[in-house]
């Protein structure tokens, strides 16, 4: 259920999402400063430094704004996140990203966990939950799909309380650039995979 704070704040960003897709040279950087605000007061990075994070801003913006008309009810919408397919896009999206960051980065720490078989997926939207596998291993050459772990349904505003953990200014905590799911204390990034919304998460680095 979508709370009047919400509410308020869900008419604001789809105000500065239509601003931002709308705007002209003149006025984009206080347009995007606006929805960037925004993006910030629900303690999400406004960064758009990497591939996997370039399009969070109005991506985000979509997610948020279209929760205003779905209030309880989820659409089952999206890619296969089960699905051979799926994984290869996946894996193909990370490989880019990895290669814009340079020699390290959050990219190559997911990509590096899907070929350990670490990295999951997870979308609430449609209740499932899975564990990434290597299109490419010669061990998963046959394998078209796989059977995910059912987890609750709900909107991406109540899974994301659950998970990321806050500090004390009530912004979402972040270590070496990525988000930390205080369910589990692994490292989390939630964005666009494709053309929909995904969380990842996969296990922090050992502390040398």
């Amino acid at each position: 259920m979508v709370s009047a704070l919400d509410s308020t704040r869900l008419v604001s960003a789809q105000y500065a999402l239509k601003n931002l897709r709308t705007s002209d040279d003149s006025s984009q950087d206080t347009q995007s400063s606006s929805a960037a605000s925004i993006l910030s007061s629900y303690g999400l990075d406004s960064s758009s430094a990497s591939l996997l994070s370039n399009n969070a801003l109005s991506g985000l913006l979509d997610t948020l704004s279209s929760q205003s008309d779905t209030s309880d009810e989820t659409e089952a919408t999206g890619a296969d996140v089960t699905s051979a397919s799926f994984m290869s896009m996946l894996k193909k999206q990370l490989q880019d990203a990895a290669a814009a960051e340079g020699e390290s980065g959050k990219a190559h720490d997911m990509l590096a966990a899907l070929e350990a078989g670490t990295l999951t997926i997870s979308d609430p939207t449609q209740g499932v939950s899975i564990a990434a596998w290597d299109v490419d291993d010669p061990d998963e050459v046959d394998t078209d799909s796989k059977t995910g772990k059912a987890i609750d349904v709900s909107g991406w505003s109540d899974f994301l309380d659950a998970h990321l953990e806050r500090g004390a200014d009530a912004a979402f905590v972040k270590e070496n650039g990525s988000y930390v799911d205080q369910t589990n204390d692994s490292n989390a990034y939630f964005g666009l995979i494709g053309q929909n919304y995904y969380y990842l998460s996969w296990p922090q680095a050992a502390a040398k």
